[in-house]
């Protein structure tokens, strides 16, 4: 019967809500059905089909990944510092090692004396220190060469690196004020999707508002009165079946004539039929029905 209670209801003026799409809805929908996706699938599928080459490539493109020093500017720095150190010790320490002669052969100190020997190793060593601060300084100097052509690597890859990004970054920027055929197939579902749950709703609120407007309207039309004020056919219009009760008989929604207001009820001639005991007559000849028979289980017959 809750398909009849919701025929009450509707009757009664429950369960309007909105059950198709609004207007900024059916807007929208318009306007992403038309809307021209072509450039911006031909910009992606051209940078997915550019990535695709760069990644054949061992190299993956123009970017630097790996760098290092170069060995040669380490070797080349290296070799001219030790010889300028030569260039200027040598000449020095030939110098030396004749004014030490001299000096020796003037104050009478003869060649393989112990003096001698001594005066000579001295200055050997001086020399020997002198030359191994040589080496020590060429070897920095490489290093430092080396450091130096390291950095210059390092700044002219990320010089490179930046600017391919900078070249990716004005092609991702362009794409940003677009969107994909597989976005624009995707946001139509979603608001179509939005408008078909919004409208499944408010059909289940109007259905449940409509059946439960017409129990209450049924309840209160059987709980205000035992007998109806008038159940005969010949004084109601509209007449619209909305349910059945256990014992076959029909109930009606209807409004008498002259009235638009709405009435639940019997009719006293079908009455008759099941239930003749529940149908009278009034002193004007029309039906009524007492609904506490009409509607009893009781099988008996009650006495008035």
């Amino acid at each position: 019967m809750s398909s009849g209670f919701k025929a009450i209801g509707g009757l009664l003026g429950a369960g309007r809500a909105n059950t198709s799409p609004y207007a900024s809805e059916k807007n929208i929908l318009n306007y992403l059905q038309n809307y021209d996706t072509s450039m911006y699938d031909n910009i992606a599928q051209n940078l997915l089909n550019n990535a695709y080459n760069m990644s054949q490539n061992l190299n993956a493109g123009t970017y630097t990944y790996n760098i290092d020093g170069s060995d040669e500017a380490r070797q080349r720095a290296e070799n001219a510092t030790y010889q300028s150190y030569m260039n200027y010790l040598q000449p020095q320490f030939a110098q030396q090692t004749s004014d030490l002669e001299t000096r020796l052969q003037n104050q009478g100190i003869m060649v393989g004396s112990d003096a001698y020997n001594r005066a000579m190793t001295n200055l050997q060593n001086n020399q020997n220190n002198a030359y191994s601060q040589a080496v020590q300084n060429s070897v920095l100097s490489g290093q430092n060469a080396f450091s130096n052509s390291l950095n210059d690597a390092y700044r002219a890859a990320q010089f490179g690196n930046s600017a391919q990004n900078n070249y990716l970054s004005q092609i991702m920027n362009q794409l940003q004020y677009g969107h994909s055929g597989y976005d624009n197939a995707m946001n139509i579902y979603n608001i179509r999707n939005g408008v078909d749950s919004r409208i499944n709703s408010a059909r289940q609120a109007n259905a449940q508002a409509q059946t439960q407007a017409g129990l209450d309207f049924v309840r209160s039309g059987l709980q205000t009165a035992l007998f109806s004020i008038a159940s005969d056919a010949r004084l109601k219009e509209n007449i619209t079946p909305v349910g059945q009760l256990y014992n076959g008989l029909t109930v009606y929604l209807f409004n008498f004539i002259g009235s638009d207001i709405p009435h639940i009820g019997l009719l006293a001639q079908e009455v008759a039929l099941i239930k003749p005991e529940a149908v009278f007559e009034d002193e004007n000849g029309y039906l009524m029905v007492r609904y506490d028979i009409a509607t009893s289980k009781n099988d008996d017959k009650e006495e008035i």
